[in-house]
């Protein structure tokens, strides 16, 4: 029965329902990652990340929790009113550079410092960040892990040729359309056909939920205030430069602030708000998302910041957190694992250390 009362249901260890296979879907996905950042490596000459490659830039600022939330909202980083210093990270989701005039999703990543309390098990190497990683769509493509791998050998197979991998993703190699992926199929290429905007005018998401403390929740960040830029200002900035969207980002921050109100939406039914399912979107209307805190970037210089190396080598995964927001789902625990082997590839084979910063200081 759906929560008609709109209480946010209780976290339990048993919200989480995980597949006796999936361990080794996880394992073979993993598998499938590392042959596709070898086959980058070998093309481009440089150890990158298998998504989420071109950085459009980097700027810090401050993640500021409001006071007085009410108790459902006041939980976990939540709990007390404070400020703390961030870097944040706004990128491209396609697997290889391109011009920012072409339709592509849009991310944007949150590290938050100085942060105390209980970690995870194995989160030692996070220090004391925690992240948010988010993108500007509310689900993703794949409901689990075992979706997941099919796509991720499809990828394999179709080895960069764009059109075996929309064949494969669509049909699974079944002729017949019955039985095609057509949710998995519309809900990427909707992701990938996002059209450009100013990076401070998009809404991002969290896609997948997390634990809230006691409760469960997923989060987006919107933008809050006058919107940067204009259409004319888009189209000039694209059709001039391939990077674009760094030079509106650039140039706005040269002039004003930017603020975005960051939120969460507590899960109240167990019917329309599932774990396990990465692909639902949480009806608004049985839960509204609520403002808990603002990030706000200064005025400031991020061209110089973008060419620095630290800039370059952060690392933003959603198992750098508190033990109150675990990621939840099976989409989550994957993430886990390939968050760890894109990250650790990267570093290690340019020779760089993956450490976590300790103050914004470093990145300047």
């Amino acid at each position: 029965m759906t929560n008609s009362n709109r209480i946010p249901l209780h976290y339990t260890d048993q919200v989480e329902v995980i597949p006796a296979d999936e361990g080794e879907d996880i394992r073979q996905v993993v598998q499938a990652v590392t042959t596709i950042l070898e086959r980058s490596h070998a093309k481009s000459g440089r150890y990158q990340s298998d998504v989420h490659v071109k950085t459009v830039g980097c700027a810090v600022g401050e993640f500021r929790v409001l006071p007085n939330l009410p108790a459902e909202l006041a939980q976990g980083l939540f709990r007390t009113d404070r400020s703390y210093p961030t870097v944040v990270h706004f990128s491209n989701s396609a697997s290889q550079e391109q011009a920012d005039w072409l339709p592509d999703g849009r991310g944007l990543s949150i590290k938050l410092l100085g942060v105390d309390g209980n970690r995870l098990p194995g989160d030692e190497n996070a220090g004391r960040t925690q992240d948010f990683v988010m993108i500007n769509h509310p689900v993703f493509f794949a409901r689990n892990a075992k979706d997941m791998l099919r796509l991720e050998q499809v990828l394999v197979a179709a080895n960069d040729n764009p059109l075996a991998a929309l064949q494969g993703v669509l049909t699974g190699g079944n002729w017949n359309p019955l039985h095609w992926h057509w949710n998995e199929a519309i809900t990427a290429a909707r992701i990938a056909g996002h059209l450009p905007a100013h990076p401070a005018s998009q809404t991002y998401y969290s896609m997948a939920p997390i634990q809230y403390a006691q409760n469960v929740a997923k989060y987006r960040v919107r933008p809050a205030g006058e919107q940067p830029g204009s259409w004319l200002d888009l189209v000039s900035k694209l059709g001039s430069d391939a990077n674009g969207l760094h030079l509106m980002l650039e140039e706005t921050l040269q002039s004003q602030q930017i603020l975005f109100e960051f939120q969460v939406q507590l899960r109240t039914s167990d019917e329309t708000m599932p774990i396990e399912d990465a692909t639902v979107e949480w009806p608004e209307s049985e839960s509204p998302f609520r403002t808990v805190a603002l990030l706000m970037l200064p005025r400031q210089e991020i061209g110089a910041l973008q060419r620095t190396s630290a800039c370059q080598q952060l690392s933003f995964n959603i198992w750098h957190t508190l033990a109150d927001h675990r990621p939840l789902g099976g989409i989550n625990r994957l993430r886990r694992e390939v968050y760890r082997v894109s990250s650790t590839w990267r570093h290690r084979a340019a020779g760089v250390e993956c450490r976590e910063p300790e103050s914004i200081n470093e990145l300047l």
